[in-house]
């Protein structure tokens, strides 16, 4: 939501009728001509609120939105209520059959009864309003929105006490306008459910569908049971009102799963809806024609070619995927300025964004361009991958890892073409294996693994591509605790490398089965291919990024071996080239191992020191799987200093993390010892009853808390009682981002003062305003005043020392 505060409000005073005439008080409580409400209204008490507040401060407000979102029903409410400070009435114009726009101010002139009054000018209508205390509801404006502006600026301009609220796909572009836009209906976060203590209609989405269902099919109701599939309904609608009162209406006739399937399939509610709505308003694709026909050719072309996109695109994505001969550079512009305005495509700043419904439709209007389209989005994305390969050794590790992670929708797009014809593999087997740093340092080696399977199997020619396809595949299906097919993975690996005379392919597919051997618990095989590995990459005309990488593989499996003596100098020398190369993930594992290795040695302390390095630097760059590694560390680290009960509560925590670990070290038979080893210990040292509270302590531990307990930046489980802050369910980092989002600080600019990636800062964001409740940032400022009201600075949260 966006606003732009206006100019004065509208005077508390009422002076006459709309005839002249004094009125008496039931006389003013009815002026106007707001329709009755045939049904109530689900939800939007925020957004009203929101609205009315906007009205107290604008005497121009417009609702944008793309159709099907609620304008309307949400302008009506919002009249509804404000009505009682409009003397003179409320008065609503229904303009989406208008289509002569020179007859828009007689149109208005009869809505309030005077249409026998001569003229149809904008002077006649000002003449009639005169001093008049007026709110004018303007519905449905995009078709003519040119006229509606110039009309509303001379009211505003003219009558003092007029005001106007506006609904319209585009801003119109009044000085002095507020604009909000309306945003769909509540619905739990993709891929969750309520538990089932939480009643579905919490969420508004699936309140309506349950209201409207019932009023559809009076006494069925809509089963428990059916609970997931009326919630999976509302997210392919985007909880969109008009998509989901139609999808309702059909309940009269088909099971929800049908509904559900039907909409999944194709663009169309299987319903005719409501024979008194206006055409557009009686199914989804009617609504969605309506929105394109109003759009210029080439934002008509911009909305298809955008279509490709998941997850929505970046303006140079936008820029290089749907730039073509038809559509150059300054007319894509034009044209996609045009669609944000008409609600077609959010931009949030950094993305353009399409609802769901809108996308799909986008893809049917594309028709026969698909495949051009999608393909310059797969060279785009592609392009994108190898970037990352090429440059993840280095300063720009952390950004190009944050970027492909905000672009894994497209990915996944794109590597779904790469599947649908032959000629298309090479080109994929490509792609997966370039994004290994994103597969690993993401902890998404099962999805990485399943891609380049199936790349794998569809691959006919067994060309050059399909080495660094195999080696990769080998690494992450090891991580995903497949060994014996990583074997056999990297065991191709080495000799199609051989068979190609790829000496960088041979030197990796080694390093892999060096690396899978371990895993398997073959310690002695896997640091022999380790040191083989070492002296290949070595031997490479180019110096090789993965010489650190074999390095710190070595390291490791001499580690597993029980030589930590043997061990260190080798992790030395990976975090040296690391640290050289200005590179995060490989440094982080090599302080990892180097924290192991003192473990090993009986120097806990060491041991701790550089395991909260490790962490620390694990934490910027999200790499799931490696923070969960050093905080089991920790607790042995903890254990080994004699804290059983801090040993016990890490313990917990690593169990609850984004990626368990236990389930990792399987394969890993010596770690899976140790771990085991150091759980009897520590609940030998406390007694099982306290050991079992301090892991559970642990376990309720959020990813966040967990790490910043590891850190030493504060304990989770101790409360200030006396700050009123500790009653928020936000976590201490989370607080404090909360801190910056009232001062007014941007995502990036939050990102940049606390040394987190940009996504990090957007996801907190996410969930501060989920559990609050809230819709908007200017609830949390408004949070914090609150709060400030009661207490003084000195009680202000402030930054913990991040260890970054």
């Amino acid at each position: 939501m966006s606003m732009t505060t206006g100019n004065s409000s509208p005077p508390r005073t009422a002076i006459r009728t709309l005839e002249g005439l004094p009125a008496s008080r039931s006389d003013r409580r009815r002026a106007g001509n707001l329709p009755e409400e045939t049904s109530r209204l689900i939800g939007r008490r925020a957004e009203s609120a929101e609205v009315r507040g906007l009205l107290g401060s604008s005497r121009l407000v417009t609702l944008t939105g793309p159709g099907g979102v609620g304008k309307t029903r949400l302008a009506l409410e919002v009249a509804r209520r404000a009505r009682v400070g409009f003397t003179d009435g409320v008065w609503v114009t229904a303009l989406d059959e208008l289509t002569q726009p020179d007859l828009l101010p007689a149109v208005v002139l009869a809505v309030m009864g005077s249409a026998g009054r001569s003229g149809t000018r904008v002077d006649d209508l000002v003449e009639f309003l005169g001093d008049r205390r007026v709110l004018l509801v303007l519905d449905n404006c995009e078709h003519m929105a040119h006229e509606c502006a110039s009309l509303a600026a001379e009211l505003l301009g003219r009558c003092p006490h007029v005001s106007v609220l506006a609904t319209s796909q585009t801003p119109l572009g009044v000085r002095g306008e507020s604009r909000f836009a309306v945003p769909p209906l509540s619905l739990p976060e993709p891929g969750q459910y309520p538990k089932p203590s939480v009643a579905a209609t919490v969420y508004e989405a699936v309140a309506l569908f349950v209201d409207r269902a019932e009023s559809a099919s009076p006494g069925t109701g809509v089963r428990l049971a059916d609970e997931e599939k009326v919630i999976d309904l509302c997210r392919q609608l985007d909880g969109l009102p008009l998509a989901i009162e139609l999808a309702a209406a059909g309940t009269r006739h088909f099971p929800i799963d049908v509904l559900l399937r039907q909409v999944q399939e194709r663009l169309q509610v299987p319903t005719s809806g409501s024979r008194a709505a206006p055409e557009r308003q009686r199914s989804l694709r009617a609504s969605l024609d309506h929105s394109y026909e109003f759009c210029s050719t080439s934002a008509r072309e911009l909305w298809g070619s955008m279509s490709v996109f998941r997850g929505g695109a970046d303006f140079d994505a936008v820029e290089q995927v749907c730039r073509s001969e038809g559509l150059p550079q300054d007319q894509l512009h034009a044209a996609l300025a045009e669609l944000v305005d008409r609600s077609v495509v959010t931009f949030d700043g950094i993305r353009y964004r399409m609802l769901e419904t809108i996308r799909r439709y986008g893809l049917l209007v594309l028709g026969d361009a698909a495949q051009s389209v999608r393909l310059a989005h797969r060279d785009h994305y592609l392009e994108l991958a190898i970037s990352l390969e090429e440059g993840w050794f280095g300063p720009e590790q952390p950004a190009l890892i944050e970027r492909v992670a905000s672009e894994q929708a497209n990915l996944r797009a794109a590597l779904e073409f790469c599947l649908e014809s032959p000629e298309e593999v090479g080109a994929g087997l490509r792609l997966a294996s370039a994004l290994w740093a994103h597969w690993v340092s993401r902890g998404l080696p099962g999805e990485g693994r399943r891609w380049l399977d199936r790349l794998l199997a569809a691959d006919q020619l067994s060309g050059p591509e399909r080495v660094g396809a195999l080696w990769v595949n080998a690494v992450v299906t090891a991580v995903d605790g497949d060994v014996s097919r990583s074997l056999a993975l990297a065991q191709e690996g080495c000799d199609l490398a051989l068979r190609f005379e790829d000496r960088p392919g041979l030197a990796h597919a080694v390093m892999a089965r060096g690396f899978a051997e371990v895993v398997a618990g073959q310690i002695d095989d896997g640091i022999s291919d380790l040191q083989e590995a070492v002296t290949l990459q070595r031997q490479l005309s180019e110096p090789s990024p993965h010489l650190a990488t074999a390095l710190g593989e070595l390291g490791s499996a001499l580690c597993h071996a029980q030589n930590p003596a043997h061990a260190a100098p080798i992790l030395e020398e990976a975090r040296a080239l690391s640290e050289a190369g200005d590179e995060q993930l490989l440094l982080s594992w090599a302080l990892t191992h180097l924290g192991l290795a003192a473990l090993l040695d009986g120097r806990p302390h060491d041991a701790a020191i550089v395991l909260r390095d490790a962490l620390a630097r694990k934490r910027s760059i999200q790499d799931h799987l490696g923070m969960n590694v050093a905080v089991e560390l920790l607790s042995w680290a903890a254990l080994d200093q004699g804290d059983a009960d801090r040993a016990a509560q890490l313990l917990g925590a690593s169990e609850a993390m984004p990626e368990p670990l236990v389930p990792h070290l399987v394969n890993y038979q010596r770690m899976l010892g140790w771990h085991s080893e150091y759980v009897a210990r520590a609940r030998e040292r406390v007694g099982p009853a306290a050991f079992e509270s301090s892991f559970e302590i642990g376990r309720r531990m959020s990813p966040d808390e967990a790490v910043s307990y590891a850190l030493v930046e504060q304990d989770p489980t101790v409360r200030d009682v006396t700050d009123p802050l500790a009653r928020w369910p936000l976590t201490p980092r989370e607080r404090e981002v909360a801190l910056l989002v009232a001062q007014g600080r941007t995502n990036r600019q939050i990102a940049a003062q606390l040394v987190i990636a940009h996504r990090t800062a957007d996801t907190h964001v996410e969930n501060i305003l989920k559990k609050l409740g809230f819709t908007s940032r200017t609830q949390v400022a408004t949070l914090f005043e609150r709060v400030d009201d009661g207490r003084d600075e000195a009680s202000r949260p402030r930054r913990p020392y991040s260890g970054l």
